[in-house]
């Protein structure tokens, strides 16, 4: 196993936990992507860009818009198009990283064709991935992390979010150093 995709509720804190766990690795450096929602647009909950990992704080354009969220019985509309071509761009070269941010995949880039076979590429790779797949849905990228050999799956829970972290980083320290990624043990503060 190389992989970990976290899993879970809404809100159960994910992403929290993945920006906890690279805190937690100074000096890595990161490739791959995030979602950023921003209250943008009347009338919606908001857009979702899709920015390299590495940009902190993230900066995005409209051209990064992947999705518009509506709420309520509304849901949610993807531009897939918008995956395709921000999303391949953010995992260009990803494997030269020490690590791959995937944060997070779901059903908006269901028809991103290209997306689908970057990311598989990638998980087919030993450079290592930390990533979060949303619980709900069965599309054909959240079936092929799932699925994947090399990818183990976390369920983020209340109960367990805040235990989950020493296990995780520690998993990577193990990885990193392995892979040669120029990190150091004594760099690692377990918070």
């Amino acid at each position: 196993m190389t992989h970990i995709f976290l899993t879970g509720q809404i809100q159960i804190g994910k992403s929290t936990l993945l920006r906890k766990v690279l805190t937690g690795l100074p000096g890595v450096r990161v490739g791959g992507f995030r979602t950023v929602t921003a209250a943008d647009l009347v009338g919606a909950l908001g857009s979702v860009y899709l920015v390299p990992a590495a940009l902190d704080p993230p900066l995005f354009s409209e051209a990064d818009r992947v999705a518009i969220r509506f709420g309520g019985n509304r849901g949610a509309v993807g531009y897939p198009e918008v995956f395709d071509r921000a999303g391949i761009a953010a995992l260009r070269d990803a494997e030269k990283a020490d690590l791959i941010v995937m944060d997070e995949i779901g059903f908006l880039e269901a028809d991103a064709a290209g997306f689908r076979v970057r990311i598989g590429d990638l998980l087919d790779g030993d450079t290592p991935i930390l990533g979060v797949v949303r619980q709900q849905g069965e599309t054909a990228q959240q079936r092929m992390i799932r699925m994947h050999p090399k990818v183990r799956v976390i369920e983020v829970t209340k109960e367990n979010r805040d235990s989950l972290y020493p296990e995780i980083l520690a998993f990577f320290m193990s990885k990193l150093k392995h892979t040669g990624g120029g990190y150091e043990e004594s760099e690692v503060q377990i918070l």
